[in-house]
């Protein structure tokens, strides 16, 4: 095992680590299951396997796990030096593991999780808890960049977000060789840029984030993004969260800055919330424009329409006063 210390502030930590666990900030953060109270009860993983497709003989032999103490962010990564020990090593994941029923990654429901919970079971009969509450960093990555970058690999994002690029690492399809040449080798040179590589990873995935989640912060107190896609992907998560202002600013700037092709994705999202405002005429004025483009689908320009209709129908009502609504005609016959 080996384990370094970093403080929060050389990271550049603004939100991660700072302060407790805002339920809501975490749902941004891809979460699944009950939210932590504490930045401190989360631990980020990253594994080092045998193989890139998963599979019972695939092995996990070097994991990387990051918890917050004290200020810092402390980093043990743990080394399977050799495959017949598995059981040994498995045994020191589970009590590393045990104290943690939350956990962030990157791909990490999808991949990391399952294949330890495999080798949990496969070499000591034993189940996973970790992941009762899983962030999974990957989705609310591509929600925020994947528009503007096409790839949303961590060292994609640690070029482009982090302005942190990796000038020397060693490929992700090379790694699984590389540790059965240590395997057969001994030299800790072989396996040493794999570990370096692992580190940049878990680090990375903290920092990461630190991003989204001020990306988020910022677009409640009406900083959306100037990205127009990431605007509309943020206000999408905010109408899930029931966080509804944050969600019309950032509904307003995706459209406001946005090609034609995003303006009639956001549109009925966009018309429902200035509805919620009150503002019915601003989304039919809306709504008008666009058909008058051109723009759509057919089906589209359907939904569209049935729309216009019904606001119709609920200004004329309006206009008319109760006695035009006919649930009042049928409470008075």
């Amino acid at each position: 095992m080996r384990e370094q210390r970093i403080a929060l502030d050389d990271l550049g930590l603004e939100v991660v680590g700072r302060g407790a666990c805002d339920a809501l900030l975490l749902a941004h953060l891809g979460l699944k299951g009950e939210p932590p109270r504490d930045w401190t009860d989360i631990l980020f993983l990253d594994t080092e396997t045998t193989g890139l497709a998963g599979g019972t003989g695939t092995y996990v032999f070097l994991i990387g796990l990051a918890h917050i103490a004290n200020g810092e962010l402390v980093l043990r990564q743990h080394l399977l030096r050799d495959i017949s020990a598995e059981s040994e090593f498995v045994e020191h994941l589970k009590r590393e593991l045990e104290p943690y029923r939350a956990c962030a990654s990157y791909n990490g429901k999808t991949f990391d999780i399952p294949l330890l919970r495999t080798r949990f079971v496969m070499a000591i009969r034993s189940e996973l808890t970790v992941d009762e509450s899983h962030l999974d960093l990957l989705h609310p990555a591509r929600r925020l960049w994947k528009d503007r970058f096409g790839s949303t690999t961590l060292r994609q994002l640690e070029d482009s977000i982090l302005d942190d690029g990796r000038v020397a690492d060693i490929p992700g399809s090379c790694i699984p060789d590389a540790y059965f040449h240590y395997l057969r080798r001994g030299d800790e040179a072989i396996i040493a840029p794999v570990i370096t590589h692992n580190a940049r990873d878990v680090i990375s995935l903290v920092r990461i984030a630190d991003r989204v989640a001020g990306a988020v912060l910022d677009a409640r107190t009406g900083n959306a993004p100037a990205h127009a896609p990431a605007s509309f992907a943020l206000a999408r998560v905010f109408e899930r969260t029931g966080e509804l202002e944050a969600a019309f600013g950032c509904y307003e700037s995706a459209y406001y800055d946005g090609d034609n092709e995003l303006r009639v994705r956001l549109a009925l999202p966009y018309a429902r919330a200035l509805e919620r405002r009150g503002e019915r005429d601003r989304a039919v004025q809306m709504l008008e424009t666009l058909l008058a483009l051109g723009l759509g689908s057919v089906r589209w320009r359907e939904q569209v329409e049935s729309r216009l209709r019904r606001l119709a129908r609920r200004k004329a009502m309006k206009k008319a006063g109760p006695r035009a609504d006919p649930a009042f005609a049928n409470a008075t016959a």
